[in-house]
Formats: C-alpha cells, structure tokens, sequence
C-alpha cells in the first residue's frame, strides 16, 4: 500500500478534519465516457471517435447539471452539437452507460467509516442519471452512506464555482477548514481549496480506497 494517502491523512488530521465530502463519479464509482459515444455511435452509425471529438462541456452541459435545462431540451442541443438524430430512449440509454459501479470495497470501507466521522457527498449531476443510479437493487442506496447528498441539478450549483463549495459547507454546518474533500477532476479540487476546504485530487480509485483504509486503522 502507498504511504502517500497517509502522509495526507495525517496532514488533514493536524488540520482538525471534522467531516468528509465526497465526489461520486471517479472518486466513490467508476464512470467511461467511451461507453456513452459508443452507444450513440452504434445507433447512429457514426464513429464513436467521432462523436467524442465533437463533445464540448459548454453552456447546455452545465445548465443541464444546475436543474436549468430537461433532459428533452438537452438531448435536442446534443442532436445540434453531435449532427445525429435518435430516439430519446437511445439517447438516454447512452446516457445512462457512462455510469458504472462502486469501486470494489468502497461501500464497505464507508459503511464502517460513516459511524466514525460524518460523511456527505457533493456531485455534479443530472436527474437523469441520479434517477438511474438510485434505481439499482444490486447495492444499497449511495445516499444511505451519507449524512447528506448534494446535486448540483437540485441544489442549483455545481463545481468547481467557490460559492458553490462555501455555499455546500455552510449547509453542512462546518467551517471550509474543517471539511476534507475528495475529487478527481483537478478544476473541481483547486476550487475546492480556494474555498478553504482540504482537498485531495483522486488521480485512481486506489487513492479512495487507501484513504478509507488509513481512517479505519
């Protein structure tokens, strides 16, 4: 096991770390975009190279992600950006495969680590997929894990947006300082630490698993 998350939690614990926020996508369950321009790409017979070439973050993503924009207006942007025309049951279920599992061993590292020291989660996400994720049976609720979950699409913010941190912390009812966060999106974790929360960037999912792992010895 690396020694690097223990050198960072025994840093965090210096630092009074009082809860912890979590990421979802990337952090706590994998996410592939591939698997989403692959199923567009096979419907709508066009490379998925293709596809994830044309892709862009932009205004639409991020009104979709802040409860701004439905899932029908957005797929209607996405047929304008991608140049492909398919049914909204094809465009959701494309949709709907970028979400994978939980990392194996996450769930149960957090189902002892929640009785030791609050957890929550802040995600940037949309209906659509949280409806998905919380529709499975073949493991317990993500949000069961967690004092509290943050949407972006139901709290109206999204990360990496300072206010959006400050705004989430103060909820929790802690000081940034207090809160440790974990992200694998760089952006997301230099906001974070511009907002005063204690931040570690999830380069791969071992990063999660050996610091769960260093708060349960």
């Amino acid at each position: 096991m690396s020694n690097f998350p223990q050198r960072l939690v025994a840093q965090i614990s210096r630092s009074h770390m009082k809860a912890i926020l979590f990421d979802l996508g990337g952090v706590l369950i994998d996410l592939a975009p591939s698997r989403v321009f692959e199923h567009w790409g096979n419907t709508a017979a066009v490379p998925a190279s293709t596809l994830a070439a044309r892709w862009k973050i932009d205004a639409a993503y991020k009104a979709h992600e802040t409860g701004e924009m439905e899932f029908v207006e957005f797929t209607g942007h996405l047929q304008t950006l991608l140049g492909i025309s398919m049914t909204q049951n094809d465009w959701q279920t494309g949709w709907n495969a970028l979400l994978g599992q939980p990392f194996p061993g996450v769930l149960s590292r957090l189902s002892k680590l929640k009785n030791r020291i609050p957890l929550y989660c802040f995600s940037n996400t949309n209906q659509t997929h949280w409806s998905a994720l919380t529709a499975r049976a073949n493991h317990p609720p993500i949000e069961s894990f967690f004092q509290q979950t943050y949407l972006s699409y139901a709290v109206g913010r999204r990360k990496p947006n300072i206010e959006a941190y400050d705004w989430v912390a103060n909820d929790m009812g802690y000081r940034p300082t207090d809160v440790t966060f974990l992200d694998d999106n760089e952006a997301n974790v230099l906001g974070a630490q511009q907002a005063g929360l204690e931040t570690i960037h999830v380069t791969k999912p071992r990063v999660t698993i050996d610091f769960l792992d260093n708060l349960l010895v």
